[in-house]
């Protein structure tokens, strides 16, 4: 051993063979000799009199801690190196042949789904429709990945940007409203023609009118009002509902999709039942909505670790900023809002927030107003609302969103984020297990939020409606309620949306209830309501004042959203905090508007042929159905 002057430490020299374990040995004994005679020095010194039995202890406690340091732990054996040794050897040849197994590994899965997707086919081709529909997205996104990854560039020089190119310069006459007008023009000929054999479709488009002009009136500038969103964002919906009203493939797929979405959501009765017990079903409320939220949390957040969400919020984003001309910040976040709550979506444009115009800020709140998150769709779903119409109202709710917005708050300034694109703000997980875990866990407060308003705009409720009938009793009129107030002010509303008449005073409850209270309190009345038609009792409504209703109430406007609002854009950007609260007011203004705007649109295009019927009895637990409906009776 030599003292090594750089480090101050003692380096082990290369020994001769044969003599190099005995020599170091001795080196080692004689270098615990000296410590032991330097210990028993300075106990000597600090304890002279310590000659005795203390001593002798002393000595025993240093001999057992030279030996802890002296030992290098338990001996090798043959048995252990052979272990050790062909770990390593393992180790080397996967590091060495690590491609090759995983490219063989794939090779030898897809193989074995080719001939289970073949069986399949061969056993039952019509019980294999979903297997086929999920094996073809498959593929399209695989070859899409191949081609981007390895033509991209290629295809984008050769094919994308000469295509693009004519496009900017013929599609930006007159900015783009002029092509959108000639769209529009087109779509509204063809659509007088389709109602004029129907009157009360008719009434929807005239509810419609009414809507825009009430937005341009109240407008905050509207001599600056741009109509480039507003038209291509009326085409875009009305070319959404063409496709899912009024064409049969486009009405089976999305009738097929909301049923397979009700069934993947009947899956959390599986943990909710381990949980809570058989019996969980006789608390609809806490037990059966509330982990729906939770665990589609925890779905989300997985297609957000894998990549899947921010591919598709991207391209839908793309997609509005390309049509309607909106900027890129404002764009994704109404893209967002197809899936993620008021709270959630503003997340991923975080650090755009402090540099937004005041009409982007606007557009952001207006988007998280007009439309719902998919776990408030889910709870939604679990009340027994049509999946079908969630979906398809939260689809169109997001151009109907830019475009009332930018209708009712233009824009007068220059937004930093204009013709730009951006990266997508998303938290970061581990892995999988992780995704899950902490989707399931941010959904918690969600749960908590939602189920603090029901107890609470409930119990407030039930006393407003207690105190009204108290003070309507002084003058004759007990049955005074909020609800009848209700339907006093937004009856016009429902009528104009193109709700049968008979129906207008519910709806028009049901409309007060969402902005008083909250959306699926009024969509936990609407399925109550639903159910009656299926059980033959009373109230209840027509398919088509259905279908309209789940419209209107498809959204986060109401009183409740405001203060989630302000506590999510706030929080985020502390020194916007007046301009936040100068907008937030007209922006859920905004959201209802949007929101009423595509039911008139639902309305228009609504065919008797194609009313969807929603499947109450695998949704609301058949225990309490009639019990249920009768104190909906004695409410209402």
């Amino acid at each position: 051993m030599e003292m090594n002057k750089k480090s101050g430490s003692y380096d082990v020299l290369p020994q001769k063979e044969g003599n190099a374990n005995i020599q170091i040995d001795q080196d080692v004994i004689q270098t615990c000799e000296d410590i032991r005679g330097m210990e028993e020095g300075r106990i000597s010194m600090v304890h002279p009199n310590n000659t005795g039995a203390q001593g002798d202890n002393a000595m025993k406690i240093m001999e057992i801690e030279l030996a802890e340091m002296l030992d290098d732990g338990p001996a090798e054996n043959c048995c252990t190196r052979g272990i050790e040794k062909i770990q390593n050897t393992l180790h080397k040849w996967f590091t060495k042949y690590k491609s090759c197994l995983w490219s063989s590994t794939k090779v030898l899965l897809l193989a074995l789904f080719v001939v289970y997707f073949v069986v399949a086919l061969k056993y039952d081709v019509n019980n294999a429709i979903s297997l086929i529909v999920l094996t073809s997205c498959v593929i399209l996104c695989v070859m899409y990945a191949l081609i981007r990854d390895h033509f991209g560039d290629k295809v984008y020089r050769v094919c994308i940007r000469p295509i693009r190119r004519f496009i900017v310069q013929h599609y930006n006459i007159v900015d783009g409203e002029l092509s959108g007008i000639v769209v529009l023009v087109l779509l509204i000929i063809w659509i007088v023609v389709d109602t004029s054999k129907n009157p009360t479709n008719m009434l929807s488009l005239v509810g419609l009118v009414t809507i825009i002009l009430f937005c341009f009136v109240f407008s905050k500038h509207p001599s600056k009002i741009r109509w480039r969103p507003v038209i291509w964002g009326l085409v875009i919906q009305f070319c959404l509902a063409i496709i899912i009203l009024r064409t049969q493939w486009g009405f089976d797929a999305f009738t097929y999709f909301g049923e397979e979405v009700r069934v993947f959501l009947d899956y959390t009765d599986a943990g909710t039942t381990f949980v809570f017990g058989p019996q969980y079903y006789l608390h609809r409320f806490a037990f059966k909505v509330l982990p729906i939220m939770l665990f589609l949390g925890s779905i989300l957040a997985l297609l957000y670790h894998v990549g899947v969400m921010q591919v598709v919020i991207g391209k839908l984003a793309w997609f509005l900023q390309f049509t309607m001309g909106s900027s890129a910040t404002e764009s994704m976040n109404s893209a967002g809002n197809v899936f993620l709550s008021i709270a959630e979506a503003p997340l991923m444009v975080a650090p755009y927030i402090k540099k937004m115009t005041l009409s982007e800020l606007h557009a952001v709140a207006t988007g998280g107003y007009a439309t719902v998150s998919g776990s408030v769709m889910g709870a939604a779903i679990a009340f027994g609302i049509s999946p079908s119409y969630l979906i398809t109202a939260s689809a169109m709710s997001a151009p109907a969103s830019l475009a009332i917005s930018k209708l009712f708050y233009p824009e007068t300034e220059k937004s930093p984020s204009d013709k730009k694109s951006i990266q997508i703000s998303i938290p970061k997980h581990q892995n999988v297990l992780d995704a899950i875990s902490s989707g399931g866990l941010a959904a918690v407060p969600l749960c908590v939020s939602v189920a603090t308003n029901f107890i609470v705009f409930l119990a407030i409720l039930a006393f407003l409606n207690a105190f009204l009938s108290w003070a309507g009793g002084m003058i004759g009129y007990p049955e005074l309620s909020f609800e009848v107030i209700c339907s006093w002010m937004f009856m016009p509303v429902a009528f104009l949306m193109g709700v049968d008449w008979e129906d207008c005073a519910i709806v028009a409850e049901l409309i007060g209830m969402k902005i008083v209270t909250s959306v699926l309190v009024s969509y936990d009345k609407l399925s109550l309501i639903v159910a009656n038609r299926e059980l033959g009792l009373t109230p209840t409504i027509s398919p088509r004042s259905e279908l309209i209703a789940t419209y209107a109430l498809c959204g986060f406007s109401h009183l409740a959203g405001i203060g989630m609002t302000l506590g999510t854009l706030v929080g985020l950007c502390p020194e916007r905090k007046r301009d936040i609260n100068a907008i937030v007011v007209r922006a859920m203004i905004a959201g209802n508007c949007a929101n009423f705007m595509t039911a008139c649109i639902a309305g228009i295009l609504y065919q008797e042929k194609m009313a969807i019927i929603p499947v109450i009895a695998n949704i609301i637990f058949n225990a309490t159905a009639v019990s249920d409906n009768q104190g909906l009776t004695t409410v209402m």
